[in-house]
């Protein structure tokens, strides 16, 4: 652990739950947690060091999708989830992330997802795999990677050394 990162509050974005996010019973659907977690990585990714670009290419290929940033280019591999209550009606969620894990080629962000009165949700992790663009197999992430998030996002469990 560093010290900016002991020192980090987690980070956080808040979306409102619509109307058709909701099951028959007016209740979130289970799978619309995991679009608001994305969502908030997705805030803290623009915030932290991709700035607006990240979502702006569309090209066929990988390496110009990433806008000149081989870190966007990464896997989902593993994505946890426990309930703890239903999100009732439409609202207010705020999403919290912290780094749980950083390795040399993964990354694991825990997160939570709170109602309105501060009433949890919602808990889990997302890990993902940085992966080279050309054959798809695991990479190191890069030195602004790591940075941002040790930075940007409080640190809770594991943090493996980069590579020397």
């Amino acid at each position: 652990m560093t010290e900016t990162s002991a020192a980090v509050k987690p980070f956080h974005s808040t979306a409102r739950v619509h109307f058709d996010e909701l099951d028959p019973m007016g209740i979130l659907h289970n799978a619309r947690y995991q679009i608001h977690v994305e969502r908030a990585l997705s805030v803290f990714f623009e915030s932290a060091f991709f700035g607006s670009a990240f979502h702006e290419s569309t090209a066929a290929d990988p390496s110009a999708v990433l806008g000149g940033d081989p870190d966007k280019f990464h896997a989902v591999r593993r994505f946890e989830i426990d309930f703890a209550q239903p999100f009732r009606g439409e609202g207010r969620l705020r999403t919290e992330l912290w780094l749980e894990h950083l390795g040399r080629t993964s990354t694991r962000h825990g997160f939570a997802c709170l109602g309105p009165d501060g009433e949890l949700h919602a808990t889990g992790a997302r890990t993902v795999v940085k992966v080279d663009p050309g054959n798809f197999r695991p990479t190191a992430w890069s030195a602004a990677w790591r940075e941002a998030h040790l930075t940007g996002l409080r640190l809770e469990r594991s943090l493996s050394q980069p590579p020397l």
